[in-house]
């Protein structure tokens, strides 16, 4: 049990444990797992996006991997976490571990992942070490057009 590749927790197990949530990494392509390591790594943005299912619709990936491509952002600086269901977030966990400099809502309501504070749709809110953006949901976005301008507008000030 020397190699830490027998140490890999597979879908199936990660599934059962976070059956209510899940993270994406987007960095954990095949060209970058050579690259990662146990330790922490910072991440620049933490995205929270509400959804039902486990996985979000081709049209909402590609429109969420638009606007992140759009802010030149790269998978390595990026963790997606789907939240589906209606309890907290363990958000303190994940700025420990990720130390995340800004953190995107979409559909998800600042106090859902355990936020004190409470901000309205396209502010740019600073709390602790981070910069947090309060955005409509994806389906939103996807069927609205001035919705999509407004979140253009805060997101050219929150990554100038």
């Amino acid at each position: 049990m020397g190699s830490t590749e027998n140490n890999i927790l597979h879908n199936d197990v990660l599934t059962a444990l976070f059956k209510n949530s899940f993270l994406v990494d987007l960095s954990a392509t095949q060209e970058n797992k050579e690259e990662q390591s146990d330790e922490p790594r910072q991440i620049e943005v933490l995205v929270f996006h509400h959804h039902a299912q486990k996985e979000l619709p081709s049209s909402q990936l590609a429109l969420l991997e638009a606007i992140l491509n759009a802010c030149k952002l790269n998978t390595t600086q990026v963790m997606i976490y789907s939240k589906n269901d209606t309890h907290a977030t363990p958000l303190n966990a994940l700025l420990e571990k990720y130390q995340p400099q800004k953190i995107i809502l979409f559909g998800v309501d600042p106090a859902a992942i355990g936020l004190p504070i409470h901000f309205p749709v396209f502010q740019i809110q600073q709390y602790q070490q981070a910069q947090y953006l309060h955005a409509p949901s994806l389906t939103d976005l996807e069927n609205e057009k001035q919705l999509k301008i407004q979140l253009w507008q805060k997101l050219k000030l929150l990554f100038p």
